[in-house]
């Protein structure tokens, strides 16, 4: 490639700007730049108004992105566990696919976003609470020279969602961001998984378990449903309530997440679901978690619940969080009153 002689482009520019431009422009468009360079405060305004029309706007209109989507199956080897890998795919499509957003600072576009945050939030709450269980139950190993992964990715996952690269303490302290703590979490996960494939692991499975991993959700639900109840109650008498969006995509997010781990969560554990007679318990409890995640309303409102105007789209969710919770907890009391 010849080199860039830029002299002569310059020499070149000028001569054709010459030709077809009388004296007369060329002094006026001389005269023009020269004024428009020397108000400096023009160009500031013109690259503030930049920011605020294009760089805002138009890059978290980009990266926004509430993924909704249940239509799907993640195919996992009858070795390994669907659980883990439903949370390894969870992780991955929010951290490194869609972005991880709850913590980016205002350079960021996505800094103006409050609804993603708060749904990617919510999905890493059930993650978390689920993780937790399953590390306090399935944490048998046949070779203990390869650690404890499963342990150790939950202890990740219990890292707050909100921190980009400083401690939320001490602002001057450099502090290991949410995302980096998320990514080493999904790949503890899938060395876990692939240590039940090569039986390094092994995935006990037993009711007792599985009461215990309902139970947990149940009281996850629950006390979704109680922080429902408390902001509708405090607040869905004031014209314009600021949360209730922030609320209804957290919780939401959430109960997503749940979807899609209660469905893995049944693959893992069919044989004890049939047998214990729980399965169409179990398809009411996921397909009311299925109907509040696939909730898509144009403008969340938090309306008072006599209204004839007003819809409230938080008591809708909270429906759906109650009939979730007392399913699974109707279950993990069957699981139990059965040994």
């Amino acid at each position: 490639m010849p080199d860039l002689n830029i002299k002569k482009f310059i020499k070149d520019t000028v001569t054709k700007l010459k030709r077809h431009l009388s004296p007369a422009s060329l002094k006026r468009l001389k005269t023009a730049a020269v004024r428009f360079i020397s108000s400096w405060w023009k160009l500031l305004l013109g690259a503030l108004a930049a920011v605020i029309f294009l760089y805002y706007p138009l890059g978290a209109w980009l990266i926004n992105n509430i993924d909704r989507t249940t239509g799907f199956e993640i195919e996992t080897p009858p070795a390994k566990s669907a659980t883990i890998d439903t949370m390894a795919f969870l992780i991955n499509r929010e951290v490194n696919d869609h972005m991880w957003t709850p913590n980016l600072p205002f350079i960021f576009p996505s800094y103006i976003l409050d609804n993603m945050p708060a749904y990617q939030l919510g999905i890493m709450s059930s993650i978390r609470n689920l993780s937790d269980a399953l590390a306090k139950r399935q944490n048998k190993t046949v070779s203990p020279e390869n650690g404890a992964p499963l342990q150790t990715a939950a202890e990740l996952l219990q890292y707050p969602g909100n921190i980009w690269m400083f401690s939320p303490q001490n602002k001057l302290v450099p502090a290991p961001s949410s995302t980096s703590q998320y990514k080493k979490a999904r790949k503890m996960l899938i060395v876990y998984n692939h240590s039940l494939g090569s039986g390094h692991e092994i995935f006990y499975k037993n009711a007792d378990d599985l009461a215990y991993f309902l139970k947990r959700i149940a009281a996850d639900l629950e006390h979704s449903t109680l922080r429902l109840e408390n902001h509708i109650r405090e607040n869905s008498s004031s014209y314009i309530d600021t949360r209730d969006d922030d609320l209804f995509f957290y919780q939401q997010g959430k109960l997503y997440g749940y979807f899609m781990l209660t469905r893995a969560l049944a693959r893992d554990y069919k044989d004890i679901i049939v047998a214990r007679d729980i399965y169409q318990p179990w398809i009411r409890m996921n397909k009311a978690l299925e109907d509040a995640a696939l909730l898509d309303p144009l403008i969340i409102r938090n309306g008072e619940l006599d209204s004839l105007g007003a819809p409230n789209h938080l008591s809708v969710l909270g429906y759906y969080t109650l009939k979730a919770a007392s399913g699974a907890g109707q279950m993990q009391q069957r699981l139990m009153q059965g040994n």
